[in-house]
């Protein structure tokens, strides 16, 4: 039976321009490339030993082809105009590696910046679709598609990822557990690429934060096993080996077991922000540590709590920034604990620590006790900024000096400088409950290297002199 799409005649064969022009290119690419350039009068910016239109006429003329390469670059496909009556825009003659850095500080504020510029013009969405670095941000919230972030994975190709989990601001709904769990498995096959992790969640729902921290403990949601079962070929440096900080944060959180993530293993973890859970503490998981941010999640108190923190800052050690801030919420009912916190020596030496900062939050009339008897089994031969900070400073105005002071400061300042009595000193910042001047004078006499002293947010200057302590307004 005949076909009823058959042509009714057979068209005869032409020799288009676009196939010559493609004949032509397999031939003598240098010529053809030649004869595009003076018959268009393309601007060049992309090639380094081309300056000048005039330079490239005189090539051109000498009928002498450039020693580059020859096909034109990428930079020359996204920089020359079809129309040449119609000129160019000037941004189109920034250099190249400039327009991909705005691009990318761009991305830094609005997750959905590239989507933004690669929708601007065509020479933009080739720059955007070639910057794979662009796509490396993911934020997920209550609201995202999963379609589109899977897009923004496979435009990142291999660099490594930035990936946020967050309440979008706008939002008061909690967070769906089965939203959540589809989330972290379309982000778990990546995590060995992974720079950076940050949690925060806002609104409690039941068993979200096991939802959320179950592919960062297990390894079979990176394999793709089934539980229960493991791939012989396992390691568990590849889990996340790339992973530079890491921030968790969940204040409404009420699972009180203990996580432990990554296998106990991320080699370059240096910056961690916890708030609202329990990790397990291993040295090979934050044993390199750089900077702490730990809010204290209030299931413990007393000695247990005492032993905790300082057991965690044994095996951080190598610290140089921690920030130490202890919340009011204290559970009643009793903590179980599988096997027990390791010994912990009666002085926790931090050789390399340069900044501390306390906070306290909540309305207590005096300061912990549990913070006190921290400091006073901490020795800090290297600190240099001691910053004293209040969480009640942003109820109350910071011009107000009628706060009332915390109980028991002059025993606290005096812990205080038995533990970092040999330290070079050299700032000071104290907020709110804190202050109070006439302590801070007598503290500050016993650092000679001491330079500024910050009280409510105004900086002074301060020097010595035979009789008292100095302060200058800083100008």
């Amino acid at each position: 039976m005949p076909s009823t799409l058959r042509r009714s005649r057979r068209r005869e064969l032409t020799l288009t321009r676009s196939f010559t022009n493609a004949i032509c290119d397999k031939i003598h690419p240098d010529h053809r490339f030649l004869a595009e350039i003076r018959d268009h009068r393309l601007l060049l910016t992309g090639f380094p030993n081309v300056r000048s239109r005039s330079q490239i006429d005189s090539m051109c003329n000498a009928g002498s082809p450039p020693a580059l390469i020859s096909r034109p670059p990428m930079v020359f496909s996204l920089h020359r105009n079809p129309n040449h009556i119609i000129p160019s825009h000037p941004i189109h003659r920034l250099p190249l590696e400039l327009l991909i850095h705005v691009f990318v500080l761009g991305s830094f504020d609005d997750a959905m910046f590239p989507v933004l510029v690669s929708h601007v013009c065509h020479p933009w969405r080739t720059i955007a679709l070639q910057t794979h670095t662009l796509w490396r941000r993911i934020v997920l919230t209550q609201h995202s598609d999963l379609t589109m972030w899977q897009e923004r994975l496979r435009r990142a190709r291999s660099c490594t990822l930035d990936v946020v989990l967050a309440s979008h601001p706008s939002s008061s709904m909690p967070h769906d557990i089965d939203v959540v769990a589809l989330q972290m498995h379309m982000v778990a096959p990546h995590l060995a690429r992974t720079r950076s992790i940050d949690v925060h969640l806002d609104e409690y729902t039941p068993y979200l934060w096991n939802i959320t921290l179950g592919p960062l403990c297990s390894t079979c949601y990176h394999w793709g096993v089934s539980p229960g079962s493991r791939d012989p070929n396992y390691t568990s440096s590849k889990l996340a080996p790339r992973l530079e900080s890491l921030s968790l944060r969940y204040p409404r959180n009420d699972d009180t077991k203990e996580f432990t993530l990554f296998d106990g293993l991320s080699p370059c973890l240096s910056r961690l922000t916890v708030e609202g859970v329990r990790l397990t503490w291993l040295p090979g998981l934050f044993g390199s540590l750089k900077c702490l941010d730990y809010t204290h999640h209030g299931f413990t108190s007393g000695r247990a709590m005492v032993d905790e923190i300082l057991s965690m800052l044994q095996v951080s050690y190598q610290l140089r920034e921690l920030r130490l801030c202890f919340a009011s919420k204290m559970m009643e009912a009793e903590i179980l604990c599988v096997g027990g916190r390791p010994a912990v020596e009666e002085v926790v030496t931090l050789p390399f620590l340069e900044t501390l900062s306390l906070r306290v939050k909540g309305t207590d009339v005096k300061v912990p006790t549990e913070l006190v008897s921290i400091i006073s089994r901490m020795s800090l031969p290297m600190l240099k900024k001691l910053n004293l900070c209040d969480s009640l400073l942003a109820i109350h105005s910071p011009w107000n000096h009628d706060t009332v002071q915390f109980a028991g400061l002059p025993t606290f300042f005096d812990i205080v400088y038995q533990q970092a009595r040999q330290s070079p000193m050299t700032d000071i910042s104290v907020e709110g409950r804190w202050v109070d001047v006439p302590l801070l004078v007598g503290f500050g006499r016993s650092f000679p290297s001491l330079r500024t002293i910050k009280i409510n947010g105004t900086t002074r200057v301060v020097w010595f002199n035979d009789e008292m302590l100095v302060p200058t307004t800083c100008v």
